[in-house]
């Protein structure tokens, strides 16, 4: 009914939904003016999503005969290595 792409609702939708919490707590400690606890929730929800969720998928994909996999693509991988090397530099400083 909405006309979403299956690629959005995984990619953007479950994850920003799922850790709705997360991203409230992270907010609002940014605005009480605690950057880096902020950032520490902010980068552990990414890796949950990254180490949990998706191989999850992955598997649940290949057990209902679903064509998922991590093969990302040139477009992908550039997203992938610039969002590290930016979530790097944020960390690291």
């Amino acid at each position: 009914q909405w006309h979403f792409p299956q690629a959005f609702v995984g990619v953007v939708l479950l994850p920003i939904i799922g850790n709705a919490c997360e991203h409230a707590s992270a907010v609002r400690l940014a605005i009480q003016d605690k950057p880096v606890v902020s950032i520490m929730i902010a980068v552990g929800s990414s890796t949950q999503i990254a180490l949990l969720v998706m191989p999850f998928a992955v598997l649940a994909g290949w057990c209902t005969d679903r064509p998922l996999d991590l093969n990302l693509g040139t477009a992908g991988i550039s997203i992938l290595f610039l969002s590290v090397t930016l979530v790097f530099t944020i960390v690291s400083t």
